[in-house]
């Protein structure tokens, strides 16, 4: 008579930490277990059938739930525990794409460094063994792009900042009354930086002949409100697909509530004709609301839409085809814009897609007062404006290598140029 099989089951242990893999049924998906301090259990199934698996992730997981547990209590402060409550604390409070971006960074510091180092021994040599790892190829994201194997220094630096923000965090962070780390051991140590940066300006013709072929890429015409509110505004291609129905403000009725509600002077609607958009916190990239005037060319777009799609409330602006009560997604606008440029016949501009056009308007308002700029495109920081997305133009460069004498004059407020102008009868 054949025996019953019995049901798999298994108990993983890892720095004191227990976790149990086991199968209900012979055969059948498997599940896991875990005790929590006071003896309560957790059960969760895992999805598959596959035990080996079930082993290293049961495995991975007692050692994170140990690194939880025993951070700063048991020897050293590592690497791993200190990113572990960064997950577990700070990371769910990030918008989603901040988590996702957050969380792929976290991994390639880890693989680098790995989860057993200790918090206290890192050094400037870390950071620049890190840097070399990440320009070589030898630590790769997996959803590298390109045919270089490694990356240029501006990824690094992001990188590199996500890791002294973790230390910063874990000297604020306590645990049973006191600070989990008590020094930063990269205090002082300056961050690498990108020597040469890549920011490209989109221009006007380039702007013309993307609307040119907007239709064809997106018949609904979201691809072309959204190029028309980039050109115009200034704003982040994220905060322009999250703009909502209720967001533009066609009345000055309209206006004067939305600045009563953010705490703006209620004067600047008379200054404001046009109308304005509110930019809501929960879009906007440092958490900031606000409310800004359009241009006669935003309004003119914004009723031409509306009129052909009326929306109201709530309702998004620029609504997904698959579920229209969500916003189109930045990535989605991403591929219209490639697209465009591809039927357009325009060459790509490198690390240059919606943020051309955001450079090509605050370096049209170079003229203008700082705060002006930055209050009306979003900016938050005069410094970061003025260097990252004001740039210099070819007939301003120009003008500024002849000798003071003979330099040809410009009107003021003269933006962007794909050529320099004919100086030749000035000189």
């Amino acid at each position: 008579m054949a025996r019953k099989r019995k049901a798999w089951s298994k108990v993983i242990e890892e720095s004191g930490v227990s976790v149990r893999v086991y199968e209900r049924a012979p055969g059948g998906p498997i599940y896991r277990e875990v005790r929590d301090g006071a003896g309560a259990k957790e059960r969760k199934s895992l999805g598959h059938r596959d035990r080996a698996l079930a082993e290293a992730q049961a495995r991975q997981l007692a050692r994170r739930l140990s690194e939880l547990r025993h951070a700063g209590a048991l020897g050293p402060l590592t690497l791993g525990q200190l990113a572990t409550l960064f997950e577990q604390h700070r990371v769910p409070h990030l918008s989603p794409d901040r988590r996702r971006t957050v969380r792929a960074e976290l991994a390639l510091l880890l693989q680098h460094f790995g989860r057993d180092l200790a918090v206290d021994d890192l050094t400037p040599a870390h950071v620049d063994g890190y840097a070399r790892a990440r320009a070589s190829g030898a630590v790769r994201s997996p959803r590298h792009r390109g045919d270089a194997p490694g990356v240029r220094a501006g990824t690094v630096v992001n990188e590199v900042r996500l890791l002294r923000g973790l230390l910063r965090w874990g000297r604020q962070h306590r645990v049973r009354g006191r600070p989990l780390l008590g020094t930063d051991p990269l205090e002082g140590v300056a961050v690498p930086h990108e020597r040469n940066t890549r920011r490209p300006v989109a221009t006007e013709e380039r702007y013309r002949a993307l609307l040119a072929v907007a239709d064809r890429v997106e018949p609904l015409g979201r691809f072309r409100w959204l190029l028309v509110l980039a050109r115009t505004t200034g704003r982040r291609i994220a905060a322009l697909c999250a703009l909502r129905a209720s967001d533009v403000l066609r009345t000055r009725e309209q206006v004067e509530r939305a600045l009563a509600a953010t705490g703006q002077d209620l004067r600047h609607a008379a200054h404001w004709p046009h109308g304005a958009l509110r930019f809501r916190a929960a879009t906007d990239k440092l958490g900031f609301e606000s409310v800004v005037p359009i241009a006669p060319e935003a309004r003119d777009a914004l009723d031409a839409y509306l009129a052909a799609h009326p929306k109201v409330g709530d309702a998004p602006l620029f609504p997904a085809r698959r579920d229209p009560a969500k916003p189109v997604h930045r990535l989605l606008a991403a591929h219209w814009l490639r697209r465009a440029e591809e039927r357009a016949t325009l060459p790509k501009l490198d690390r240059g897609l919606w943020h051309a056009f955001r450079r090509l308007w605050a370096s049209e308002r170079r003229h203008l007062p700082p705060q002006d700029v930055a209050a009306g495109g979003g900016w938050r920081s005069l410094h970061v404006m003025r260097t990252a997305y004001q740039h210099a133009d070819a007939a301003g460069v120009f003008a500024a290598v002849q000798p003071p004498d003979r330099a040809p004059g410009r009107a003021a407020g003269q933006g962007a140029a794909d050529t320099p102008r004919d100086v030749s009868r000035d000189a």
